[in-house]
């Protein structure tokens, strides 16, 4: 505890004292420069989720927009990042969202490359604690998205997503039986390579990207795999994310958010949805519980005390299943905690958050920038 109080601090100090006015981003989110006028910044990241144990590295933005005098278009920007984790997990990666004049397009950017040690407790809703593998993946990811505005806060956009797992380890088990990996004949275990086109549909209306306290965001992608791209597996994808969120007073904010990942054909491992993220279904490990279609949903109560300082309180279902038609009313997986909030920039309401999260048997730490949606 004494460690996460010192670099907790630690980390809050060195963006206080550096004067950070950066908003930094997900897919989903805009970043504008407010009192920093450089362009290109560099900040050390310190982490913490059930998947990296303690993470540490560095990220860099750089941030520009097309018209300076227009307020009306947000701030294009490009940041790189590079993590090495406790566990022996490497990630470097880029993400940007650039703001095209009077933001008619909108072109996001995400690519990654990494060597991740990871967990498996087989295919289900219901895996056995026992039963957990661990293996080892090396890949690389791009996803990059092309979005039009066609009326007032509606985009339509395409994407391409590709995704190549070139090396994928796993081995028997020390008493001789094979893997569950074998068992269970799992898609993608010896490796994989995905390349599909989507359509994406979004609705952003949030008063903020960082911390919302009214308005909506609803997005609908849907991807088609194919041979035809150079897919080794052929499947359909859909992900829809719809989120609400409501002023009770001039403090407490609720927030709502549904998520549904429905996947049909052959999908390897490593594209098969999860119960368990830092931004939604947390206290799990993500892919405690795994298959081809999840569908989860989360409340989120956040109260302003003083100053800089909140906190939240959060509950959660979710649920994994083969088929759509495979969900049913029972065997849905708990989720419920709470955090602490310290706004970096009160303005733009841009937090650092360490979540208290509470599973089936199971919990974890997340220490993050940013809601968790």
């Amino acid at each position: 505890m004494s460690r996460f109080l010192v670099l907790f601090f630690g980390f809050f100090m060195f963006f206080c004292q550096a004067g950070f006015s950066q908003e930094m981003v997900g897919q989903d989110s805009t970043l504008r420069i407010v009192k920093n006028k450089k362009k290109l910044v560099g900040f050390p990241a310190v982490l913490h989720s059930p998947e990296f144990s303690w993470a540490f590295g560095g990220a860099g933005s750089y941030n520009f927009r097309f018209k300076r005098k227009d307020s009306l278009i947000r701030t294009s920007f490009v940041q790189a990042f590079g993590i090495v984790t406790l566990r022996k997990q490497l990630v470097f990666g880029i993400d940007g969202n650039i703001f095209f004049p009077k933001e008619l397009f909108i072109l996001r950017i995400h690519a990654s490359i990494s060597r991740f040690p990871d967990r498996f407790w087989g295919l289900g809703n219901n895996s056995r604690d026992e039963d957990r593998e661990n293996y080892a993946i090396s890949q690389y990811y791009l996803f990059p998205q092309l979005l039009r505005n066609v009326y007032r806060k509606f985009y339509v956009g395409a994407a391409y997503e590709s995704q190549n797992v070139f090396s994928f380890e796993y081995q028997q088990k020390a008493n001789g039986d094979p893997s569950i990996f074998d068992q269970q004949n799992v898609a993608g275990r010896k490796g994989s390579f995905i390349s599909g086109l989507g359509v994406l549909l979004l609705w952003d209306s949030r008063n903020n990207a960082f911390s919302s306290s009214r308005g909506s965001y609803f997005q609908y992608y849907i991807s088609q795999f194919s041979s035809i791209l150079g897919s080794q597996f052929n499947y359909f994808s859909q992900i829809l994310d719809a989120r609400k969120f409501t002023s009770l007073s001039r403090t407490t904010v609720l927030a709502f958010q549904v998520l549904a990942h429905l996947n049909q054909g052959d999908v390897p491992i490593r594209s098969m949805a999860n119960i368990g993220s830092a931004s939604i279904m947390r206290g799990y490990y993500e892919g405690r519980y795994t298959h081809k279609n999840l569908i989860a949903a989360q409340c989120e109560l956040r109260q302003n005390l003083i100053s800089r300082f909140g906190v939240v309180a959060f509950v959660g279902l979710g649920r994994v299943a083969s088929e759509i038609s495979a969900f049913t009313l029972t065997d849905w997986k708990p989720s419920y905690g709470g955090g602490i909030r310290v706004a970096l920039d009160e303005s733009e309401k841009l937090n650092i958050r360490v979540d208290f999260g509470y599973g089936h048997n199971e919990s974890g730490v997340y220490l993050n920038l940013s809601e968790a949606f």
